[in-house]
Parts: C-alpha cells; sequence; structure tokens
C-alpha cells in the first residue's frame, strides 16, 4: 500500500514540475545558451538606453540577434498572482511599449540586450525603439 502512495507522490510532483516548472527552466536554458555562444551584432545606442531607462541595459552594452517563433507560458505558485512569460526562440524576453505590435504570427527577428533572467528587445521585425518611443512608454511582456 505504502508503495502505492509513494508513485502517486512522485507522479504528482512531477506532473506540477512538468506544467509550473519546467517551461521556465527550458527558457532559461535558452538564455544562458544565446549568452555563451551568441554573438554581438552591435553595441546598444545611447537613445535606445534612455528609452528603456533600466540600470541592467546601459548604453553600449552588447546587442545580439534572436531569430525565431514567439510564444507565452503562464507560470502559478499559490499566494503569488500568475506570472506571464514571453518567449522569443525559447528565450524568455520583454517587449518595450511600442514594439509589441511588431510581432508576427510565424517567425520574428530581434536584436536584444540579455539581462540576467530574460532578454530586453530593442528591434524587433525592423522596427526600432527610437521609431515608437512614446514619452510614456513601459515594458510589456
Amino acid at each position: 500500500m505504502w508503495v502505492l502512495v509513494a508513485a502517486a507522490v512522485y507522479v504528482l510532483g512531477v506532473a506540477i514540475y512538468f506544467v509550473c516548472y519546467w517551461p521556465w527552466s527550458r527558457s532559461q536554458r535558452a538564455l544562458g545558451r544565446l549568452r555563451r555562444v551568441g554573438a554581438p551584432v552591435r553595441s546598444m545606442r545611447r537613445s535606445e538606453a534612455r528609452i528603456l531607462q533600466l540600470i541592467e541595459f546601459p548604453a553600449g552594452a552588447p546587442v545580439l540577434l534572436l531569430e525565431g517563433h514567439c510564444a507565452e507560458f503562464v507560470i502559478r505558485s499559490a499566494g503569488f498572482p500568475p506570472r506571464h512569460v514571453h518567449t522569443l526562440a525559447g528565450v524568455p524576453v520583454k517587449y518595450p511599449a511600442g514594439l509589441q505590435h511588431a510581432v508576427r504570427a510565424g517567425s520574428n527577428t530581434a536584436e536584444v540586450v540579455l539581462g540576467r533572467e530574460y532578454a530586453m528587445i530593442v528591434r524587433l521585425n525592423g522596427a526600432t525603439l527610437t521609431s515608437h518611443h512614446r514619452p510614456s512608454s513601459t515594458v510589456w511582456g
């Protein structure tokens, strides 16, 4: 009898991992892989850094190319609101306000700056931060 209970607890733990945590850990591995093997295509411009207004992404930071499909998943934890995570080519990304309209249903091409937990998009399918900046811009994603 105790073997069945132990097996049920194990199966429940595996199910919780695959539903709640596996997408996040997979996206973090993709971010780490991009950090290790990605080749910078340019440096972030001062105008882009000013628009983002985030210390984590200073002017001169390396900008990498990222290509692939966009997806979204939700992380649910007891006692916390659901967290929506957007990915591009499996890498967790954030879209500055003004660039989310540039997302295509199929493949997307972005220039990104890497942060600790996500990559910030600075150019998406030809749309740039500077051409879509609004004074009250916020990060979406």
